[in-house]
């Protein structure tokens, strides 16, 4: 049991880091038996790993075919922004209230080092998914911080979706450099304990996100 348990995270792993790099491409019908042969994994733990993919919404399984990336609904952009804000929120409330501490210090100079990623990436003028990658981590960091291994869980197997929403988002004229300063002023309002200016800032911050998304998916569907 232990060993088939390992394979199927052996092959789960495999796929997001396919996911992840970009290596699977939009509306391609995957076959699972040619693939898991490719990769050296046996039939079972290769679909496991996938029906495991199809219920977190990386992949949609076709009867019969084999499987394609999971295109966003309004249903999945929506869903993913109001967990980002329930995790979020309670995790900077957690981080405020601590920041005196050492651990407290220790996250908000990640934060600020996120930050200051961010700056010389916008500054440089350097892509969206270079600064989608330090937009996450920059969030990830506050839900690190409460170190709540269940919450982090959860969060992680939202990264790929969170990841390319941001990049969505970031993709708007201006959007970018509005998010790298709104980032900066959490931290103000972090130093500040201000937590009802937190929580305001931060659902403007997701919200802008979240709407963009959906308009471009309108556009898109129209």
């Amino acid at each position: 049991m232990k060993e088939t348990q390992l394979l199927q995270e052996k092959a789960y792993d495999y796929l997001i880091h396919l996911i992840k790099n970009g290596e699977l491409k939009p509306d391609v019908i995957y076959s699972l038996n040619k693939m898991s042969k490719n990769a050296n994994f046996s039939k079972t733990p290769f679909r496991d790993a996938v029906l495991r993919l199809e219920q977190e919404r990386y992949l949609d399984i076709l009867p019969s075919k084999g499987f394609v990336l999971h295109k966003m609904t309004r249903e999945d952009i929506t869903e993913t922004y109001q967990i980002r804000s329930a995790i979020e929120l309670y995790c900077l409330k957690q981080l405020s209230l601590q920041l005196d501490t050492a651990r407290g210090q220790k996250y908000f100079q990640k934060l600020l080092s996120k930050v200051k990623k961010q700056k010389e990436i916008a500054m440089s003028g350097g892509n969206t998914e270079d600064f989608a990658r330090k937009d996450y981590e920059f969030h990830r960091s506050m839900v690190q911080f409460v170190g709540n291994h269940s919450m982090l869980e959860m969060y992680r197997r939202f990264m790929y979706r969170i990841f390319w929403l941001n990049v969505t988002s970031f993709s708007r004229m201006g959007r970018l450099r509005e998010a790298m300063e709104e980032h900066e002023y959490f931290l103000e309002l972090l130093k500040k304990h201000d937590l009802s200016e937190l929580e305001i800032k931060l659902d403007q911050h997701l919200s802008i996100a979240q709407n963009i998304n959906l308009t471009l998916l309108e556009q898109y569907e129209s």
